[in-house]
Formats: C-alpha cells, structure tokens, sequence
C-alpha cells in the first residue's frame, strides 16, 4: 500500500489537468464581452477584450490589453470564427461583464443569446450593462488606448453598482431566462462614456427579453433600488426641495442606514385592486437646509414629512414610466399571485397592469438629528 502510494504521488505532476496541459500562453482568457450589430451590413460583431501579461515575474508584472473583432451573420457564428485566428484560442469563463450595444438589444437579443446556456467554458453568471453610446468598436479603442487601466477600472465600477444598490445587477443567465419567465421584467444599468471613464446613464427596461424602449434616469433607477428594499451602502443622496419664504430651496443630504419595503395589495369591489409601495427609510442627515447642525424638533419633524413628500413624487415617476413600459420591474405581479391567487385569477395581467393604481408611501426618519 505504501509503495502505491508513492507511486501515485510521483505521477501528479505528469497527469492531465482541466486545461488537457495547454500552456498558459496559448489561452486568450476573455476579461470583458461586447456584442454590436455592424450599422450597414446588419452582422454580428463580437468584441473580446483580453489582458496578458508583457513581463511576467515575481509578485506580478506588465498587463497590456487588446481588443480582438469577430464578425458573423450570427453571434454564434461569429464565436466560431475565432477558431481561425492566430489571436485564438479564445476561453471565456473568465468573462467579467458582458456589453450589449442599444442596436444589438433592439431586435430580439435573447434568440442570439440563448446558445451561452450549453456553451462549455462560457461565463454564465456575469453581469450584463447595455452601452449606450453608438460605435462598440471605436469607444473601446478609445478607452483602451488612453486609459492604462480601464478593464480593470470598469469591472471595478460594474461590480460597485450592484455592492453599493446603485443599479440592478441582472447575470446573462438571468437575461436569457427572463424569455421564458412570465414575471421576468427586468432593468438592465445603461452605461455611457464620460471624460473620466463611463458613467450610470440609467436603466433600460425589458419585457421577458423584449426591449420596451423604456429608459429609467439615474434618480428613477435610485429610486427603483429603494422601493426593491436593497442595500444602497454609502452612496451619498443629494438634491434639493421646493419650499417657501426663506426657504425657498432647501438642499438636503443623507446617507441611508435602513430601508425596508413592503407590497400591500388592497382588494376593490368590481374594479382592479389598489397597490401601495411602503418604503421606510432610517436616515443620517449631514445637510438640510439650514447651515447650523442644531435643529428644533418642529423643523426636523416638518423636514421628515418634506422629504417623504419629495421621495413620493420621484418614486411616482419611476412607477409611471414601468408601466409605460408594460414592465413590472418592481414584482407586484409575483406578490399577487403568491398571496392573491383569488385576485391574480381575476386579472388578465398584462393588460390590467398598465392600468393598476400603484402609490408609494415612503417614511423617512431622521436618525441623527440634534434638536435644541
């Protein structure tokens, strides 16, 4: 038994890895995916980012990235083109977001994607963003060639949104199975290039996969993760409110240290049931106003109730451009039939949510105020 043992032993280094002993210099491990539609000829084209290293040595050395191009009649076809390439093989489990043009998520994106979910060595679990800008090929050109760490920047970036609740992070398994899901309405963050890099441009609205044409701004998609109950971390918010006299503009900032949501559905005899969003918010107030950190209660009081009203009156908005948009981003459709199935059974869904009576109640409480 002993000799087997080390007999064994001695034979590790020489059997067969995951990688069947390919060296790692020949393998392309695909950091970032973006898919666009070529403007005049209507193909796919696919953009790989990959990073390698120029110099490697001990405790790290120099990483250079480069963009490769595939064209195809299809996504999938364009994937099997970087077969032959001398820039190939290309594995993508390493994938850390995937970018899908605003031309390409126009016209049934899921059909083309769809294969991704039996593709072996293939990043499922990645999130996916919608890029806004028009040219995929020459804005990551653009980046890549003046910001030295842009890749490693932007999945930095991608990943904040979801860890601080600035955006949805919605994975492309998720996208893909949202066809099939008849409560899959989902927001996918839309990102748009800045001078400093890329930026939240807001969120696009999809339908089980279909694109609605529908954008949520950067304070609806805000308050979309608010009204979800989610964890926004640190994120300052900021703005200011409407009042009167001296306090004709009143600037507010705070930080929220909890926020829960609840669904409450209200039954209506002969009509369709009433849906109130509550959201209380606990807060930490660094600005409200007034320059001097001491407040009396009845100003705090007033300013719970102020900032209640304003939070009301965005949320509102978000609320009417979903069902505009015929996407119930917010699950009320889930809630009815798990804990209405009397009402869900009464309701032809899609048609009568556009038409539901959605109001968001949200009570703030200020946490740390110092009152005289």
């Amino acid at each position: 038994m002993k000799k087997a043992a080390i007999g064994i032993l001695l034979l590790l280094p020489f059997l067969t890895g995951c990688w069947d002993r390919l060296p790692l210099k020949t393998l392309h491990l695909i950091d970032m995916a973006g898919i666009d539609v070529d403007e005049k000829s209507g193909d796919v084209v696919l953009h790989y980012i990959i990073t390698q290293l120029n110099n490697s040595g001990q405790g790290g050395g120099n990483q250079k990235s480069e963009i490769t191009e595939l064209k195809g009649h299809s996504l999938i076809e364009a994937v099997g083109k970087g077969n032959f390439t001398d820039e190939g093989p290309f594995v993508a489990i390493h994938t850390s977001v995937y970018f899908l043009s605003k031309r390409f998520v126009s016209n049934d994106p899921v059909h083309e994607l769809a294969f991704l979910l039996h593709a072996p060595y293939t990043a499922i679990n990645t999130p996916v963003v919608v890029l806004e800008d028009g040219n995929m090929s020459k804005l990551l050109k653009s980046k890549l060639g003046t910001k030295k760490d842009f890749t490693k920047n932007l999945y930095d970036f991608v990943l904040s949104l979801k860890q601080n609740g600035i955006a949805p992070e919605v994975t492309m398994m998720q996208f893909i199975l949202s066809r099939e899901d008849p409560f899959g309405d989902i927001a996918l963050p839309v990102l748009k290039s800045s001078k400093s890099g890329m930026e939240l441009g807001g969120a696009l609205l999809f339908h089980q996969g279909t694109n609605t044409g529908k954008v949520l701004d950067k304070d609806q998609v805000r308050m979309l993760m608010l009204m979800l109950g989610k964890k926004v971390g640190r994120q300052p918010f900021t703005g200011n409110l409407s009042g009167k006299g001296e306090d004709n503009k009143i600037n507010y900032g705070f930080s929220v240290k909890k926020n829960d949501s609840k669904i409450t559905i209200q039954p209506e005899s002969g009509g369709l049931p009433k849906v109130k969003m509550g959201v209380e918010l606990q807060i930490n107030i660094y600005e409200l106003g007034k320059s001097v950190r001491t407040y009396n209660s009845d100003y705090v009081n007033r300013m719970e109730k102020e900032l209640s009203k304003h939070l009301e009156g965005m949320a509102l908005e978000m609320i009417e451009t979903s069902q505009k948009a015929n996407c119930d981003v917010l699950g009320i459709g889930k809630q009815l039939k798990a804990y209405h199935p009397n009402i869900w059974k009464s309701l032809n869904w899609r048609k009568d949510y556009p038409r539901l009576s959605i109001e968001p109640q949200i009570d703030v409480q200020i946490l740390n105020p110092e009152i005289e």
